[in-house]
């Protein structure tokens, strides 16, 4: 049987490159590669940049973290140095401690006593958030900055077990004992104002007291060498991550900062400080760029019911830059004490009389110690909200108050 051979014909490729057909798929296929490689590569590349961008913002997050433990250990041996001086100060005054103002004798109990939680404590939240996070970890991608913030978390966490467990640095009167001293000087001693006093001549004589105050060179200068430390890996992990001081600071007040930027013209006016029912303080900004703080505490004791009421108004500068609000004391003020809420028995007018004549005294030798002092020029990161009613003011140790306004803008 004679089969023929079908010979197909194939279009050559010059014809195919010349058809209009050929050059529209061709065209359709490069432009879908093209548009796959640039929705594909893009994507990634935004991820990527996004990615180092997280991991940025979680190292500066931690070296935040450090350089405020640095600032917790300085202040640490500062208030140490100041509690040391002042209880010097009173031990070798106690022939006369009648004359010795009662803030000073407090500063020197509560120097040697423990509070009812623990004297050391600090944030764990930075912490937390970085060793629970492998993606964060990824998205630094620098093994040696990891390393070295594994390591300041465990040697914090040494030092602060260590503080919280020394007895060098354990305060030697117990909270139960300083409990126990009130119950056995209960009114009396309250009523005349003697009780710090007491206080003082019973824990002086004790020899862990007295080794616990002479001591506080050696917890100042344990405080400075673990300040020094964490400073070095701050700065340390600054470099390993090219991070500047400024870039950190831009990110520290970008963290801080909320509700919108305040204005003179939005400040000026009077406005109520959020406190306790105990506590109310009003602050009046004024055109001049003077502000009044008004005080009034009321102050209770067990001799009478009601309320020992006392006003005073301190005076300061202020100016607006930027998102900071910059106050410098003045010198005067104006101050009164209020009697009229007060009740208490014929039997207790003496005890009374003891407590406002102490308490009076007290707040004007503190008043007038401000005239002769320097204060520092105070600054606070200020912020106002959308209503316009309620301003925040954060100092530079974190501490946050709320002034609400009190009259129509």
């Amino acid at each position: 049987m004679n089969i023929r051979r079908i010979r197909i014909r194939m279009p050559k490729w010059q014809d195919i490159r010349s058809a209009s057909w050929a050059k529209e798929l061709l065209m359709t296929f490069v432009g879908a590669t093209l548009s796959i490689i640039l929705t594909f590569g893009t994507a990634h590349f935004v991820e990527e940049r996004q990615n180092r961008r997280e991991g940025r913002q979680t190292a500066m997050m931690v070296i935040h973290d450090m350089e405020n433990t640095v600032e917790i250990f300085r202040k640490y041996a500062s208030e140490d140095e100041h509690s040391f001086t002042t209880s010097q100060y009173v031990r070798e005054n106690m022939h006369r401690l009648d004359s010795i103002p009662d803030d000073s004798l407090l500063i020197f109990v509560q120097y040697v006593t423990r509070s009812a939680g623990s004297d050391y404590s600090y944030d764990e939240s930075s912490e937390r958030t970085f060793l629970s996070s492998q993606e964060a970890w990824k998205n630094i991608n620098n093994a040696a900055f990891i390393d070295v913030v594994q390591y300041f978390y465990h040697y914090r966490r040494i030092i602060y077990t260590m503080m919280q467990e020394d007895y060098l640095f354990e305060k030697p009167i117990t909270n139960r004992e300083f409990h126990q001293l009130l119950l056995e000087n209960q009114e009396q001693n309250w009523a005349k104002g003697t009780f710090y006093q007491h206080c003082v001549e019973r824990f002086r004589k004790r020899s862990d007291v007295d080794l616990y105050v002479s001591y506080s060179y050696f917890r100042r200068n344990h405080y400075n060498q673990y300040a020094e430390a964490f400073l070095t890996m701050a700065n340390r992990c600054k470099f390993m991550m090219n991070i500047s001081d400024e870039e950190l600071a831009q990110y520290v007040q970008e963290k801080e900062r909320t509700g919108k930027r305040l204005t003179e013209k939005k400040l000026i006016g009077t406005w109520e400080m959020q406190t306790s029912d105990e506590h109310h303080v009003i602050r009046e900004f004024k055109n001049d760029y003077t502000v009044a703080t008004s005080y009034s505490r009321n102050i209770s004791y067990s001799c009478y019911t009601g309320q020992l009421i006392l006003k005073y108004t301190l005076n300061h500068t202020w100016e607006l830059q930027g998102d900071s609000l910059y106050t410098e004391q003045l010198p005067d003020y104006t101050f009164e004490i209020d009697r009229s809420q007060m009740h208490y028995s014929p039997e207790k007018a003496e005890a009374v009389d003891q407590i406002v004549k102490r308490t009076e005294q007290n707040y004007i030798e503190w008043l007038e110690g401000r005239k002769t002092q320097s204060e520092p020029r105070r600054s606070q990161f200020a912020s106002i909200d959308a209503s316009g009613n309620k301003i925040e003011l954060r100092n530079p140790e974190g501490k946050v108050i709320y002034l609400i306004r009190c009259d129509t803008p």
